[in-house]
């Protein structure tokens, strides 16, 4: 049963072509501008198929299970982080692994300076099979930020705001991966582990069974570097991806707390509200008002 949208808790935003066309007399808003956008979690038995491409660039960002995308006859894997954008014009097709929904952000996008952007490819693939650390928070923001932009409706401030987040996203992309480093090889490693498995409760045994290095070792070298505890940080990326679900989707916070790997969804409240004094509950009725 293949679907193209219409999934729970979805975010889905597709401006009106007659709404983009009054707003071409704005010089800024010809240079990038977003046309569709949305989060699709837990995407089950998602599927597109486009034999022609489209006439926009389209951005996939899989944040939670796998699935795969194919342009023309090139197949890329898309895994918890990955981060693609498609070229106009270009038969693909995507679609989600059948027993691993992804969830994923999406943003089509068109410009008369999209190709300025270092990651903008006129006719191939911007590829990433996994987005490097540092910027895997930031990209998050900034979808998210774009997708609560259009909450409230359409309009041209809204879609020329919209468009300087995505211009902000793909300027960070230009970063070199190899560039981008917390200082150790060990504590990176640590790090990737930890949003890798952070649907699953995370012991510092096995991070350090996994590298291959002592308990001790981990955990005097990746303070040194980070400047808090394996632990704390562990916490704190997963009550920060907590906050993301909280504030932008109708996710049950039980679970939530499932998909973060806590069993004990009193457990995860109590964990919450030490990081942010309030609870979950709280958190997103504040959200919300």
């Amino acid at each position: 049963m293949r679907r193209l949208e219409d999934f729970d808790n979805e975010y889905l935003f597709v401006l009106p072509p007659a709404l983009l066309r009054s707003y071409a007399s704005s010089p800024i808003f010809n240079n990038l501008y977003v046309t569709d956008l949305g989060f699709f979690p837990n995407a089950d038995y998602h599927y597109v198929s486009r034999q022609n491409g489209t006439n926009t660039w389209i951005v996939i960002f899989c944040t939670n299970g796998s699935g795969t995308v194919v342009v023309d006859h090139t197949t890329y894997a898309m895994k918890q982080h990955s981060f693609i954008i498609l070229p106009p014009n270009i038969r693909h097709k995507y679609f989600t692994a059948e027993n691993d929904p992804w969830d994923i952000y999406w943003v089509h996008f068109r410009g008369n300076l999209a190709t300025s952007y270092p990651c903008v490819y006129p006719k191939s693939v911007f590829y990433l099979e996994e987005l490097p650390i540092s910027q895997i928070k930031s990209v998050m923001e900034l979808f998210w930020f774009m997708i609560k932009t259009f909450q409230p409706g359409f309009s041209l401030n809204r879609e020329l705001y919209a468009s300087q987040l995505l211009g902000a996203l793909l300027s960070g992309l230009s970063v070199n991966k190899s560039d981008v480093t917390t200082g150790s090889t060990y504590v990176d490693m640590a790090i990737q582990y930890i949003y890798k498995n952070i649907s699953n409760p995370i012991k510092l045994d096995d991070i350090a069974k996994t590298l291959g290095i002592s308990i001790s070792y981990l955990s005097r070298t990746f303070r040194k570097v980070t400047k808090v505890s394996v632990n704390q940080f562990i916490t704190s990326a997963k009550i920060d991806r907590a906050s993301h679900y909280l504030r932008f989707t109708n996710i049950p916070i039980q679970q939530i707390a499932t998909r973060l790997g806590y069993t004990d969804s009193y457990y995860f409240s109590r964990v919450f509200k030490k990081e942010y004094h309030v609870s979950p509950r709280e958190y997103r009725q504040q959200e919300i008002s």
